[in-house]
């Protein structure tokens, strides 16, 4: 009886909480980027990457290392391994080796170093640029597959109701069965954008939760809130070139350009010779015409008879053309980007506020007015099922408008965006 009642309780514990796990997981938009820069690979990817850049700063600062030389010789082949260094003087050698780098080889390391750190932390605020908008896309899919689910059960039950008022006709003699089966396909293809909706739904939700690092409640995100109100602003002249000069990837290959310069400088400095010095000590046997123990000093050079880093210096200019090349293209594109995404932006404004304010009144009004008359017998069929399907065409478009509104209007702010919000960023 009491492991009956135990058990009991367990369940009652336990179940409420497991019945749970399954609700949806509703988000607004801001709680969907917050979770995405906190979760999303990619950004994980490039923090990992600014790291990596860090750790290639105390690389460039770093001086060559010392070399260690000891050594001992004049010993008797003939000798026994036992007696080796009894029977045989023997003469021992300690050195140490330094290189001393000339024509500013550790500051252009260190200053091509800094450049690529700089560029490695712009492309994080790019990645964040691009992450808040790939968010606010799939969230407004999201958003978009769940009222096309919610419209496309209302058109559904709406068919279904018709079909039982044509049924009724048809039973009364009021309607052939070739318009009958007229009504039967129309609320059979309802069912099927149903259907459709609802696996657009499924896709949309997936594409959301990738973004947030959590396939596992895929099937449990939903949207909370409107639509984003959209602003009629297009940017001016002045607002479009400090977007281009100053957004996080030309920045990064502004930087990138620089650290293609101070590398360039670094293979010119090859050039110079490096200073080895090197101190020696040195034990000599005892029974040899010399002093006993020595202290020795020596300066060597290299001597570039085969190699004068042309290659080096040549792969060095292609490189720094090249970052200026993608500088110049990244300037580019930015710019024909914002040209298209206002132009984008205008167009859906317009075809928003053309759908909103004329097209679906109107075909709310003629389906409204040809439901009352194909209930009276007045219209035919045919006439009846043309005035619904503009309607739900009406409907659809509209819904598609305001999510290519909401798209349209975050693209261009991304576009814009000069300098990520740092207080949305998730402390590292």
């Amino acid at each position: 009886m009491r492991c009956s009642i135990l058990f009991i309780l367990v369940l009652w514990v336990v179940l409420p909480g497991y019945s749970q796990a399954y609700d949806d997981i509703s988000l607004s938009l801001e709680e969907a980027e917050h979770l995405a820069l906190t979760r999303n690979r990619d950004i994980r990817f490039a923090r990992h990457n600014i790291e990596a850049a860090a750790a290639e700063t105390l690389n460039a600062a770093a001086s060559p290392n010392p070399t260690l030389l000891v050594s001992t010789s004049h010993f008797n082949p003939r000798s026994k391994p036992t007696t080796l260094f009894k029977s045989t003087p023997v003469e021992d050698v300690i050195r140490i080796d330094k290189i001393f780098e000339r024509g500013n080889k550790r500051e252009l390391r260190m200053a091509r170093a800094d450049s690529e750190l700089i560029a490695t932390r712009l492309d994080l605020d790019d990645a964040l640029r691009q992450t808040r908008l790939n968010v606010r896309n799939a969230l407004f899919e999201l958003k978009l597959a769940e009222r096309h689910v919610e419209l496309s059960g209302i058109i559904a039950n709406q068919s279904k109701r018709i079909l039982e008022l044509a049924r009724r006709r048809y039973r009364a003699g009021d309607l052939s069965g070739a318009d009958l089966g007229r009504f039967e396909a129309d609320a059979a293809r309802a069912q099927a954008g149903m259907r459709t909706a609802k696996t657009a739904l499924t896709r949309a939700r997936t594409a959301l939760a990738v973004l947030l690092a959590d396939e596992d409640h895929a099937l449990q995100l939903a949207t909370r809130g409107n639509w984003p109100v959209a602003v009629a602003g297009l940017p001016d002249a002045d607002i479009i070139n400090t977007a281009i000069s100053q957004r996080p990837d030309t920045l990064a290959a502004t930087a990138r350009v620089e650290a293609a310069r101070r590398n360039l400088n670094l293979a010119q400095a090859k050039r110079t010779r490096d200073i080895t010095v090197s101190v020696q000590y040195e034990r000599q046997p005892a029974d040899v015409m010399q002093p006993r123990n020595s202290i020795g000093l020596g300066i060597s050079v290299p001597l570039f008879l085969g190699n004068y880093f042309e290659g080096d210096i040549r792969r060095a200019h292609a490189e720094l053309a090249l970052a200026e090349d993608q500088l110049e293209a990244i300037r580019a594109h930015i710019q024909a980007e914002i040209n298209q995404l206002a132009d984008e932006l205008q167009h859906a404004i317009d075809r928003w506020q053309s759908l909103q304010e004329q097209e679906l009144p109107a075909a709310r009004r003629t389906a409204s007015a040809a439901e009352l008359a194909f209930s009276k017998g007045a219209i035919s069929a045919l006439e009846f099922l043309d005035a619904q399907r503009i309607l739900r065409a009406a409907e659809l478009d509209t819904l598609q408008a305001h999510s290519d509104l909401a798209k349209a209007h975050a693209a261009l702010d991304a576009a814009l965006e000069i300098t990520p919000p740092r207080e949305q960023e998730p402390a590292s």
